[in-house]
């Protein structure tokens, strides 16, 4: 169960976060430190899409008619948002250690990374299974999959330290670090964006579902065309659909072909309106209706 899983990794990432938090203090290493935090960051990654697998659960009602679906999509937002400004603190530390280069104790750092970098594979198998269909898991998974690579470039400053004494190895970890975490979060809030301005699918083309819809007998056009997605997962359409002036229960065919089709394109939740007349402004997209105000005198 992906709820059971994703407590597991949090309690994980709990535990390494308390470890690193010691060890960056005791061996002065700012890229422990600075994992510290994006350890931190995992695990309220974590326990907000743990909250939002749970309110997910929950059935559609008067209030959400949609479900709860897009709190995991809010969820991601967040998430990515955090792994941003993670990178920008990052940055400025790494920054002011280049001017002024610490005392690294190389053994604690070496020693404490490498238990990090161990429990962040724990962590990403645990996450692997659902990070391709949850937009919030996989916002989580990027945040331990950043933090895991973050404690393999602490391992390999850590080394070049303790062979060249090279001190600046520290800090261009971080940068390191900062800038994949950055990527992370970027993508992350770009796709949870895209839910949230109900864009289509990119994995769809508007125009080939529209003509695979006219293809269909008895259609003769399709108009006021929506496609949208209510999570990544869940892809939405509605339209209306010009047929022959008949009776509705004649229409029955048409629209069990059509639903036949939108469903095998991996649409799922489908809203189509018959009617024998074509809308005013004849188009296929949305178009937006000037709004007058009516008064009473």
């Amino acid at each position: 169960m992906m709820e059971t899983r994703v407590a597991i990794a949090l309690g994980i990432s709990l535990t390494i976060f308390i470890m690193e938090i010691v060890g960056g203090f005791v061996s002065g290493s700012l890229a422990l430190l600075s994992d510290a935090g994006h350890v931190l960051a995992d695990a309220v990654a974590l326990g907000l899409s743990l909250y939002a697998l749970k309110l997910s659960r929950r059935s559609s009602n008067g209030v959400a008619t949609f479900g709860y679906h897009r709190v995991g999509i809010l969820v991601a937002l967040i998430n990515g948002t955090t792994l941003v400004v993670m990178a920008a603190l990052i940055f400025r530390e790494a920054y002011e250690r280049f001017l002024a280069p610490p005392q690294i104790k190389i053994t604690e750092l070496l020693i404490i990374a490498a238990i990090g970098l161990a429990a962040n594979l724990v962590m990403v198998w645990l996450l692997h299974r659902g990070h391709h269909h949850n937009l919030s898991i996989k916002s989580a998974w990027l945040h331990v999959m950043g933090d895991g690579l973050a404690s393999l470039g602490v391992i390999i400053s850590g080394l070049v330290i303790y062979f060249t004494g090279w001190a600046y190895a520290d800090p261009i970890a971080s940068i390191f670090i900062g800038i994949l975490i950055c990527i992370g979060g970027c993508r992350v809030i770009r796709e949870a964006g895209s839910v949230l301005l109900e864009l289509a699918p990119k994995h769809m083309n508007t125009e080939e579902i529209i003509h695979q819809m006219r293809k269909v007998s008895g259609v003769l056009d399709v108009h006021d065309f929506h496609l949208w997605m209510i999570t990544p997962q869940l892809v939405a359409l509605s339209a209306h659909i010009m047929v022959e002036d008949q009776s509705v229960s004649d229409t029955e065919v048409i629209f069990s072909e059509l639903q036949v089709r939108l469903l095998d394109m991996g649409i799922e939740h489908i809203t189509l309106q018959m009617e024998c007349n074509s809308c005013g402004t004849n188009k296929t997209f949305c178009h937006q209706l000037k709004t007058f105000d009516y008064h009473k005198h």
